[in-house]
């Protein structure tokens, strides 16, 4: 008798009378999803699924959520075509009364829900639209983190991108659904895929006035979007809406806003970005924005210089929701010069930045740090500070760039000595 495949065997076992399928499935860790078997075992569980855990059971994991995670590994094509005729129209049905259940909008079960959407438009297939939908207009699940990815699946290639984006149009989904459907939309507009934005109607302008008008600087990211529809809406709504970007207390609206502006041959929009190229902290946007209007003479000459170009990298690394989610309070040159950078092989000019955040509170002590622009953009939280010599932070971040890159002459631990090894410098005193 032939031995069962490592997910078969998971599944069988995690379907037996009070075991755990999650548990079962997740110590197989990644695993690809390659033959017919394995898909048509997924089927299977797929149809025996064991019901979800309580909303409020924080330690019980989600069955669905389990094996949403190896569908979303497929790889070949064998296996996909199994999944699309079986296992498509049976997770379209749990998904669907998953969502039409009583607990869809508690946080646990609408990102279950929400996983399954996204795994559902990896599949490309016309199934997805309906549960997609639906859920983009149901209050609460319209508010899962997901949404974002969800969108970010029906990408140049989907073949039902552009059917997604009209089922969409009326009503509007709401929440944090609506507004990525909205960056969706501004995306298709300005990739010429759509001639008709969605939010030019009677009610997409009302959103967009109240996303301008929106004063919570939680929700500037959302007036930024809002500003970006501006060049393909109708012109008699659109004069009023550009007003309100342009008057915006976010630099970044206003700059949006700006573009939008330019793109319709406004000069002083054009003017306003290039003013903007010399803020460091909006800088590179500004420049981007610049070269997708084909406007490259309008960056001043002194945006190129090297120590600026190279502060406002990173500004903006610093400013990363991942990182402080903002620009730094302070921020100056540490030091620049040219090395022979192991990790590049090659002579590299590189810069390391002194910033600084002031207290938010009047207990709390001020951030400060030391990053590195000119390979690879990072601070080195905990590691370095201003207090350390310049060949020391280099030594640091040069033996962190070797372990990134699983380059062998990485040594085991990080340390000073090792980095100042590798980069020809005397040891430190």
């Amino acid at each position: 008798m032939m031995s069962q495949s490592p997910l078969r065997d998971a599944i069988t076992r995690g379907l037996e009378p009070g075991s755990n399928l999650a548990a079962s499935i997740h110590e197989l860790g990644d695993y690809p999803l390659r033959t017919a078997d394995d898909a048509q075992a997924l089927c299977e569980a797929l149809d025996r699924l064991p019901p979800e855990p309580d909303p409020d059971d924080q330690t019980t994991r989600s069955p669905l959520h389990a094996v949403l995670g190896i569908l979303q590994g497929i790889e070949t094509r064998e296996a996909y075509e199994v999944i699309a005729e079986r296992g498509i129209p049976r997770l379209v049905a749990i998904v669907t009364a998953l969502l039409r259940s009583p607990e869809a909008s508690t946080p646990s079960r609408r990102e279950v829900i929400a996983f399954a959407l996204k795994v559902l438009g990896l599949y490309r297939v016309p199934e997805a639209i309906d549960p997609i939908a639906e859920a983009a207009r149901r209050p609460g699940v319209d508010e899962a983190f997901l949404w974002e990815v969800i969108f970010r699946t029906f990408d140049a290639q989907h073949p039902l991108r552009l059917t997604l984006c009209d089922r969409l149009r009326e009503p509007l989904p709401s929440g944090f659904a609506g507004i990525t459907y909205l960056d969706f939309a501004n995306t298709l507009a300005r990739e010429g895929f759509i001639d008709d934005h969605p939010f030019d109607s009677p009610e997409g302008i009302d959103r967009l006035v109240g996303l301008l008008r929106n004063s919570d600087p939680e929700s500037f990211s959302q007036a930024q979007s809002a500003a970006a529809a501006l060049p393909f809406l109708d012109p008699s709504a659109r004069q009023p809406l550009m007003a309100l970007a342009m008057d915006h207390p976010s630099t970044g609206v206003q700059m949006e806003g700006a573009w939008a502006a330019a793109k319709l041959g406004s000069e002083a929009g054009i003017r306003f970005l290039g003013r903007l190229c010399m803020d460091v902290n909006h800088s590179l946007q500004a420049r981007l924005y610049l070269q997708e209007l084909d406007r490259h003479e309008a960056v001043p000459p002194r945006a190129h210089e090297p120590n600026f170009e190279a502060m406002a990298k990173m500004v903006d690394w610093l400013g990363h929701p991942m990182e402080f989610g903002r620009p730094p309070d302070e921020i100056s040159l540490f030091d620049t010069r040219e090395l022979l950078w192991p990790p590049a092989n090659d002579m590299k000019r590189l810069w390391l930045f002194h910033y600084r955040y002031h207290p938010t509170a009047p207990d709390q002590p001020a951030t400060e740090g030391v990053g590195l622009v000119g390979s690879i953009t990072f601070s080195l939280f905990g590691e370095t500070s201003p207090s350390m010599t310049p060949e020391n932070i280099y030594a640091l971040h040069c033996c962190w760039e070797l372990a990134v890159e699983d380059d062998p002459r990485a040594p085991s631990a990080r340390s000073i000595a090792a980095g100042r090894a590798l980069l020809g410098f005397p040891a430190d005193e």
